[in-house]
């Protein structure tokens, strides 16, 4: 791989170019204008399992299969330096197609602008229509791009095909909101028949209206980690790729056991790494930082722990579809309940053992509906009865509008129900031990269906600054509640009910 480097990508020597006009029709075009015309030659293999090579996302945005796109990356992996990139191909290649940069900041916005203007200017120059000003770019094709504030007012009543939003975790999530409601496709336009063939070889089919979303994802509760649960709920492309994808071929003199990259690399990079970030540079940020920044923000495992109020709480070790041989029929049903109207009624199947092994599975999550109506929903999940409820103790004050309480309603209905009152820190620490005790395996499980307990106990946090009480967000805190009232109620119990297990 001849070349130079820079910051973020490996910068290829000059070779003979097509005309920089002409469209890309595959894969393999686009990889050898972008080494010709934008000098750099980006890493188009994964190195890791379920990653994907930065290149797929030039790919992804430039032939616009799949309409909006998210990139999660490392910090320093080049999506600002692709995405600069991305955005000179659409006015190049896409006449009429107007583009918008928006950052987390205003600082974060002009670092993609600083990639693309030089770009722009050194190659291109006699393209423009007019002189780039305040920070804005128009080319004779109609083509155009901007940079934008963070801000609700720059970003209202814009009707743009591509928006290209950097660093989204840092961004408003107002202005996140506002966002959703500016792209518009370019409308198709019709061609005489015998300018068809020259149609087909100056320019590329009208613009998608896009929306792109690229960042490091930082907290388990942030704006970036709900983009990209809502991507893959929606069965959108997630791009992500993590320092290895983006890290420089390992010289075979190197020792791997000395290496302080060897517990990430595991030898990868002498056979599959081709990217631009150099090792020397990777191992001495990584002896800077500790490993949990470092497994967020380079390796793009997951999101830091830094506020979480359950850190030990981790899917692979603590999600299960079962969690041994016996428990078929042995355990103890019972259910915890959070009770709700405009907030979110919460209830939780929970089988717990004579060892006190816990296991939640299954979860019901429904806003606007009386008491009566989750209790029909809930008889017709398939655990079977279970005679014990453990809630909210506030479910015993009277309703204004029945005369009645919850925990009388449940009564009624044959439940036999333990609402003893708490402290929040106390139930939060009983959750703790379960998922990491201080001595032996965790007794906590999750079934894989309960994935609103799942986030919940990923994304659950305090506010940053310090506080001795947990944010309440109205997403995740009422699901905790109701594991919090299980374990105040029952959790300490030998014996709880005899229920099913089916």
């Amino acid at each position: 791989m001849g070349g130079k480097r820079n910051d973020d990508v490996v910068v290829a020597e000059g070779s003979g170019q097509a005309p920089a006009t002409r469209p890309c029709r595959n894969w393999r075009q686009l990889w050898k204008w972008v080494a010709e015309f934008a000098g750099l030659r980006v890493p188009r293999v994964a190195v890791c399992a379920n990653h994907r090579a930065p290149f797929d996302y030039l790919r992804a945005a430039y032939f616009e299969p799949a309409g909006d796109l998210v990139v999660w990356a490392p910090r320093g992996g080049g999506k600002t330096h692709l995405a600069a990139v991305a955005t000179l191909l659409d006015l190049l290649h896409k006449p009429g197609c107007q583009v918008r940069i928006l950052g987390g900041s205003l600082d974060q916005s002009l670092r993609m602008w600083e990639h693309l203007l030089p770009m722009a200017m050194e190659r291109w120059g006699k393209a423009l229509s007019r002189p780039p000003r305040a920070h804005r770019l128009e080319l004779a094709n109609g083509s155009a791009a901007a940079v934008l504030s963070q801000s609700q007012r720059s970003v209202r009543g814009l009707r743009v095909q591509k928006m290209r939003c950097d660093e989204v975790e840092l961004f408003d999530p107002r202005v996140w909101e506002a966002v959703q409601l500016v792209t518009r496709s370019q409308p198709r336009r019709p061609h005489r028949r015998q300018n068809q063939a020259a149609e087909r070889t100056t320019h590329a089919a009208p613009a998608t209206g896009v929306i792109e979303a690229l960042s490091t994802l930082h907290e388990p509760f942030g704006l970036m980690r709900r983009i990209v649960d809502e991507a893959e709920a929606a069965g959108r492309p997630v791009i992500r790729w993590c320092l290895l994808e983006v890290l420089e071929r390992c010289p075979r003199g190197r020792h791997c056991a000395s290496c302080a990259l060897q517990e990430d690399c595991r030898g990868v990079a002498k056979s599959r790494c081709r990217g631009f970030v150099r090792i020397d540079d990777a191992i001495a940020m990584k002896r800077r930082v500790s490993k949990q920044i470092w497994e967020a923000e380079m390796l793009c495992r997951r999101p830091s722990q830094r506020y979480a109020v359950f850190p030990d709480f981790d899917p692979e070790r603590h999600v299960r579809a079962t969690v041994g041989p016996r428990e078929a029929l042995s355990g103890d049903l019972s259910l915890a309940m959070d009770f709700g109207f405009a907030n979110p009624f919460v209830c939780l199947w929970i089988v717990r053992w004579d060892d006190g092994r816990t296991h939640v599975i299954d979860e019901y999550v429904q806003p606007g509906r009386q008491l009566a109506e989750h209790l029909e929903m809930i008889r017709r999940r398939p655990w079977g009865p279970a005679k014990v409820v453990a809630c909210d103790p506030a479910g015993q004050g009277h309703s204004d509008q029945t005369g009645t309480s919850n925990v009388q309603h449940l009564r009624k209905e044959g439940f036999c129900v333990r609402c003893r009152p708490s402290g929040i820190v106390a139930g939060l620490e009983m959750i703790r031990a379960a998922l990491a005790p201080a001595a032996g395996e965790p007794t906590l499980f999750v079934h894989p269906r309960c994935a609103r307990l799942i986030r919940a106990l990923e994304s659950y946090h305090y506010a940053p600054g310090g506080s001795e009480l947990p944010v309440k967000d109205g997403e995740h805190d009422h699901l905790i509640d109701a594991l919090r009232y299980h374990y105040v109620n029952l959790g300490i119990s030998r014996k709880a009910t005899v229920g099913s297990y089916l």
